[in-house]
């Protein structure tokens, strides 16, 4: 059985139909309600350590998908503490009930994004898994000390963790409105909103986690192929950063300045839903 947390929230909903419409037992939470679950749904507040204990006991897998999103979605300490707290919850309460596999939504936002966005500059592009990440805010800081109590429950229990790291997730009606205006020096855009993710692929990634073949904790960045931009990607870095950025990989065209070929490569997530393309 899978326990999807956050499973009430608009991404959660979307991963709890994808696994039902994949065959697998699902069971839901969250802290408010969700009336038309397809599952069983247990309303919970994950910062109580009872709570999350009971509410994933006789689980395969955790979809650890809860928590309050975006750095404007709570005050700073409120942010930072109901995130961190309840993912120590659910990932100890996981390793104590040897789960085989959590799988967390971490997100992009620890990268580097940053209320200033001239703030964040990358040691290089594109962004991958290697680079170190930078929180600027609690809320980027909560999803980095998350990967790390993943890693920490890794060491030290049978319990295997995957983090996915995606940023700008894109429905449809969103993607209607690409191309947009360029970032210049005199209208920046904090660099990891360059990129986007589609709901699809984002669901996706979650599912294709819950059976990867990995050992102990892997992170893993989720982006689509191009930018949200029209223009050329070097083109873009060049007038924004100039040559303080270190380009060590191709950027053909729009290409995203966040690499998924590591998803791509270890969890076999297909690099679809590409604006430019018509038939996507």
């Amino acid at each position: 059985m899978i326990v999807v947390t956050g499973a009430a929230g608009r991404l959660g909903q979307h991963v709890v139909r994808r696994l039902v419409d994949t065959g697998h037992e699902v069971r839901g939470t969250d802290r408010v309600r969700f009336d038309d679950a397809p599952t069983p749904f247990v309303e919970a507040d994950l910062c109580d350590p009872e709570a999350a204990a009971s509410v994933i006991d006789g689980a395969d897998t955790i979809v650890h998908m809860g928590a309050i999103p975006g750095p404007g979605g709570a005050a700073p300490y409120e942010m930072f503490r109901n995130n961190t707290l309840s993912t120590l919850n659910v990932m100890v309460a996981a390793a104590d009930q040897r789960v085989r596999r959590i799988v967390f939504s971490s997100s992009a936002f620890g990268m580097g994004w940053a209320d200033d966005p001239e703030a964040f500059v990358p040691a290089y592009l594109p962004l991958d898994e290697e680079h170190e990440m930078m929180p600027f805010e609690p809320y980027g800081l909560s999803k980095q000390v998350g990967e790390c109590t993943a890693r920490m429950l890794c060491r030290s229990s049978l319990t295997t963790a995957v983090s996915l790291r995606f940023t700008n997730v894109a429905r449809p009606d969103i993607l209607e409105k690409f191309p947009l205006p360029p970032p210049t020096p005199e209208d920046p855009v904090t660099l990891v909103m360059w990129a986007y993710a589609h709901i699809d692929t984002i669901a996706e990634a979650h599912c294709l986690a819950v059976h990867a073949d990995i050992d102990g904790h892997e992170s893993f960045l989720i982006a689509q192929r191009p930018t949200r931009f029209r223009e050329p990607t070097l083109d873009l870095i060049r007038h924004n950063f100039g040559d303080r950025v270190e380009i060590r990989s191709d950027l053909p065209g729009n290409s995203s300045v966040i690499s998924s070929a590591k998803a791509q490569r270890l969890l076999s997530l297909a690099p679809g839903h590409d604006w430019t393309t018509a038939s996507d």
